[in-house]
């Protein structure tokens, strides 16, 4: 089943209040809304602050403050002012504590794009996105870990 989210500003959504499906697709919608106000303090709120993140271009990033540093220097550069939509197409929760999301992400209205990056389509980069959610022990769930690659063109 393919869910598109919404956004709904919702963070550190606890796992009790919710499935571990809910609650993960609440982080994500707070990630999307993160994204489309370009901020970036926000977006990386959503990862544990060990958790390892490699961006569309195989860079890795390591620990919350490299993955928010890495979001500033993107929502101010090539993706200011652009609009992405999360799409989840597989959800395999693989324990009690750990889920692996597998995302489909649409970026649009960007201004560029990184270097060796191509558009998927006119206007459109889509990127298939890998998270590691794991619960944390105050029961809310983080990105344990994210890889992002780019969809290309057929």
């Amino acid at each position: 089943m393919t869910l598109t989210l919404g956004t709904t500003g919702c963070s550190g959504v606890k796992a009790a209040e919710d499935t571990p499906r809910v609650a993960i697709e609440k982080v994500l919608a707070t990630e999307q809304s993160a994204w489309n106000a370009g901020d970036s303090i926000s977006y990386a709120a959503e990862y544990t602050d060990d958790a390892d993140f490699i961006n569309i271009r195989g860079q890795v990033f390591a620990g919350k403050p490299a993955v928010q540093q890495q979001h500033a220097k993107i929502f101010a550069g090539p993706f200011k002012g652009s609009d992405i939509t999360i799409v989840v197409r597989k959800f395999n929760q693989i324990s009690d504590s750990a889920v692996l999301v597998d995302t489909d992400q649409t970026v649009t209205h960007f201004v560029g794009l990184p270097p060796g990056i191509v558009e998927s389509s006119p206007g459109t980069l889509v990127t298939h996105f890998k998270y590691l959610a794991i619960k944390q022990i105050d029961g809310t769930w983080k990105f344990a870990s994210g890889q992002n690659t780019v969809a290309l063109p057929n």
